[in-house]
């Protein structure tokens, strides 16, 4: 790709071309309303939030005690299933918060329903799982407009893996992955939990997450795919960063690829496993699990021999007027308009990935 590249006059952390702006919220909700947008993307679901450290940073953005938060959890692309639930949401039960669920996976609430369980949150807590079959239920369910209107009241939308991409223009996403296919998990816990394989330990970097693959397995054949979000902050998002799942592919490289197939217009974010992006309004800082391990290499020769340790942390990933992709640590705080830019025409820049009609056939939607 040839373009422009000249900055523009702000204080951009990375370069900002032509094609894209700094990003300012623009709320189309009344001058009454002065309310920021506020989120939590974390690089692991249940990982992340069954962290009390984590949990306790989601619910301190609502500036209320625990006590007086209404927390909806939406679990849709985990397809509802009990166990997710009870793994993203018992950290914050154990904080005092009053916790719902709106499930929608596999039935139809009413629209009433709908509405009211997304009027009365404080916080929208959304699962990890099959990102796509996610955001096209809500669509077909018209939830997606009610989750936007939320945003712009100031909820807090948090979630990690599908439950962060889907806040963004787009995902690096694994929803091709028959294993997160709802025929085949509902199938799996329909008599509740299967018996757990163990998984390699997560202080490892670059372990294969959650245990979906172990050293030895035969690898899966199923590509990551690029999949559209609701579009609330801008950017294409890839969650657990630094690990790899069962087909083999250490994501931060498969990203790098999707970013230059189809990408070349928008600024990547990589997410680590353990760490987490929050934005309060035009603030921005990144959270870590403390004690984890992850990507962002820190130097202090007291540690190891070759005085680097790596922790969790969040990269931001271009592709500049070469067609290379480039990266830059993302500052563990800051202004969130020198940090996100969005693309000036997404209509025209914004690219598709045909390949999600294929995961369409392959997991179809719920149609009642």
């Amino acid at each position: 790709s040839s373009a422009n590249l000249s900055m523009s006059s702000s204080s951009s952390i990375v370069p900002c071309p032509t094609f894209r702006k700094p990003f300012q919220h623009n709320s189309n909700t009344p001058i009454t309303q002065t309310n920021k947008l506020k989120g939590f993307f974390s690089g692991s679901g249940s990982d992340s939030m069954s962290n009390p450290y984590m949990a306790r940073a989601v619910v301190d953005l609502t500036e209320r005690s625990p006590r007086d938060v209404s927390l909806l959890y939406i679990g849709t692309a985990s397809y509802d299933i009990p166990k997710f639930r009870r793994n993203q949401t018992n950290a914050f039960i154990d904080l005092g918060c009053d916790v719902t669920s709106l499930d929608v996976a596999n039935q139809r609430p009413d629209q009433d329903e709908m509405e009211e369980a997304i009027d009365n949150a404080h916080i929208i807590l959304v699962s990890g799982g099959n990102t796509l079959y996610a955001l096209d239920r809500w669509r077909y369910l018209g939830l997606d407009e009610l989750l936007r209107t939320a945003a712009e009241r100031g909820t807090v939308m948090a979630g990690g893996s599908a439950g962060a991409i889907c806040w963004f223009d787009s995902g690096h996403s694994d929803s091709a992955d028959p294993e997160t296919y709802r025929q085949y998990k509902l199938d799996k816990f329909k008599d509740g939990e299967p018996e757990k394989k163990a998984g390699n330990n997560n202080n490892n970097p670059f372990a294969y997450y959650s245990g979906n693959a172990q050293e030895g397995d035969s690898k899966e054949e199923w590509s990551y795919i690029k999949v559209e979000g609701l579009g609330i902050w801008p950017g294409m998002v890839c969650p657990h960063y630094d690990r790899i799942q069962s087909n083999g592919s250490p994501r931060m490289e498969d990203f790098d690829q999707m970013l230059d197939q189809f990408g070349q217009y928008e600024l990547g974010l990589g997410i680590d496993h353990n760490a987490a992006l929050e934005v309060d309004g035009d603030d921005f800082r990144v959270v870590s699990i403390p004690g984890e391990a992850g990507s962002v290499p820190i130097s202090d020769n007291e540690e190891e021999e070759d005085g680097t340790t790596f922790v969790p942390g969040v990269w931001l990933k271009y592709v500049d007027e070469e067609g290379n992709v480039q990266r830059k640590v993302c500052p563990r705080s800051g202004s969130l308009s020198d940090l996100l830019q969005e693309v000036n025409d997404p209509e025209k820049h914004i690219l598709v990935d045909d390949r999600v009609d294929l995961c369409r056939k392959e997991n179809p939607l719920l149609r009642d």
